[in-house]
């Protein structure tokens, strides 16, 4: 699904409205009733004390959809108020004539001057349909005053296509104080790129994608940089085995890692691996990594470095159509010699994690002669080492941008909603994961799927796309039987054959 900005969708609505055709406030009346529907099943049908709702609206169209959910929400019944709120004395000619169709039974509040938001009950629930997309500034005002206030009342709050105040992408010059805390977020058609950054997560909350009907054929045709991954584009990239196929047809993986008290990393990723439909799987370790890889997973061959307790070499690569390396492998001074004689050795991508994206952040000229194809897997701290930065989520995914192109390699950038970004400039959100994956070892497991579908012909953008997809797939079918205190990464493993039993075509 393609994250698009507020301009993209303002095109998707004028194309829509002249081809289908279908009227602009017929349009409105459509996407606000869906809005409505929302929000009559969440707040009305499953309790048996409903809230009475403050509806906020702004001059424009989203004010609009603000006055059609009121009416469409008093018709069901619902205890409704609207509170109009005046920065501007120009109306969109769609708000005139919904507020004209605004019946007796509604009352109206005019807010022009101030707001006593204590008027507002806790257990209140509030609209907020004030702005929604296309600010380029903070709100000022009577708008910027009523936004606080709302955000004072601790009521919850549902933000109609936008929580007012946000900006539909980068944030950094905005003024939080004056962005409404949306408990929930109803947004319109496609999701905007502002909804999966860390700096906004007190702000939209849920957020809920609602198909208001624009015409897919024109929204195919919008140029998008940002692509949501969700599970149509998931099992697009997934592929059928063939039944005369067998262990040779899907590589040969190597994962090099482990030190001293650090083998339970490289033996998750093993596993991982083997889990993601690598036919083989070597695993290079110290020596003493021999017995506990055996031990943890029988199904790995084992490759001894000469040295007992950190990695000093590597092997014969010969064999091997993907290498994994950096899980608790350590950053010995022997260590970071055998990486670097990997990356001038190496005719095959490296999936690149841990320790090893440390390494190649205090040797940053590394990064120019990596392999073709070559992924590197950072969480947000080790991106900041390599990338010598520090900033907001969507400076960090800019950033991101720039390093794809620049040394024609993938990141994948992990966090609540994990990024990865190409060398042609794409940028790909990820749609599953939960907060139980915040423990130790869930990387690991990361690095491991995306060397399993590798090492199964998958390409590199096809491998990181689907890994991460796979990755936090696992872990929400993990959390079905755990809580996110509880979760670890040899649960995620367990559950990694049912996130591709989702993407299948088998019978």
């Amino acid at each position: 699904m393609k994250i698009l900005n507020a301009s993209q969708i303002r095109e998707a609505d004028t194309y829509t409205i002249k081809n289908e055709p279908i009227s602009s406030i017929e349009l409105m009346e459509r996407a606000a009733g869906r809005a409505t529907k929302w929000i009559l099943n969440e707040y009305f049908e499953k309790d048996t004390k409903s809230p009475r709702v403050n509806v906020f609206c702004g001059m424009g169209n989203n004010g609009g959809d603000g006055l059609v959910i009121a009416r469409q929400l008093d018709a069901n019944e619902v205890e409704v108020k609207v509170w109009l709120v005046h920065f501007s004395d120009k109306q969109s000619e769609d708000f005139q004539k919904n507020l004209e169709r605004i019946p007796d039974s509604i009352e109206i509040v005019n807010l022009r001057e101030e707001f006593d938001w204590k008027e507002i009950d806790k257990a209140d629930l509030i609209v907020d349909a004030i702005f929604g997309t296309g600010l380029s500034r903070p709100p000022e005002g009577i708008a910027g005053d009523v936004i606080m206030g709302l955000n004072a009342t601790g009521a919850e709050i549902i933000g109609i296509d936008m929580p007012s105040g946000l900006y539909d992408e980068d944030n950094a010059e905005n003024d939080y104080k004056r962005i409404v805390n949306a408990r929930h977020t109803l947004t319109f058609q496609n999701p905007k790129l502002s909804f999966f950054l860390a700096e906004n997560e007190m702000k939209v909350g849920e957020v809920h994608v609602l198909d208001i009907g624009l015409l897919q054929d024109f929204i195919d045709t919008i140029e998008s940089k940002y692509q949501l991954v969700d599970p149509e584009m998931a099992k697009s990239l997934h592929r059928k085995r063939n039944t005369f196929s067998h262990k040779g047809t899907y590589g040969h993986a190597l994962i090099i890692g482990g030190s001293k008290g650090k083998y339970g990393a490289v033996a998750l990723s093993a596993k991982s691996c083997l889990k993601s439909g690598a036919g083989l799987v070597t695993v290079h370790t110290p020596t003493k990594g021999a017995k506990i890889l055996h031990t943890a997973c029988y199904e790995v061959m084992h490759s001894s470095d000469s040295e007992s307790d950190f990695i000093s070499e590597t092997p014969d690569l010969a064999p091997y159509k993907v290498i994994g390396v950096g899980p608790g492998m350590g950053k010995e001074e022997q260590t970071q010699r055998a990486f670097k004689q990997l990356i001038q050795n190496s005719s095959v991508p490296l999936v690149i994690d841990a320790d090893a994206l440390n390494i190649l952040a205090e040797n940053k000229t590394w990064l120019a002669f990596l392999p073709k194809g070559s992924i590197l897997t950072p969480h947000p701290g080790e991106f900041s080492r390599l990338a010598d930065f520090k900033g907001t989520h969507y400076e960090a995914i800019q950033k991101q941008i720039e390093l794809s192109r620049k040394h024609s390699i993938y990141i994948l950038l992990k966090g609540a909603h994990s990024t990865a970004t190409t060398p042609n400039g794409q940028v790909f959100v990820n749609s599953t994961g939960n907060p139980g994956m915040a423990s130790a070892g869930m990387g690991d497991t990361l690095t491991g799927i995306v060397t399993g579908l590798m090492s199964c012909a998958y390409s590199s953008a096809e491998s990181v796309v689907l890994g991460m997809y796979i990755h936090g797939k696992a872990g929400d079918l993990a959390l079905e039987n755990e809580s996110v205190e509880s979760l670890i990464a040899s649960d995620l493993i367990k559950n990694i054959g049912r996130a591709f039993q989702g993407l299948s075509n088998y019978e």
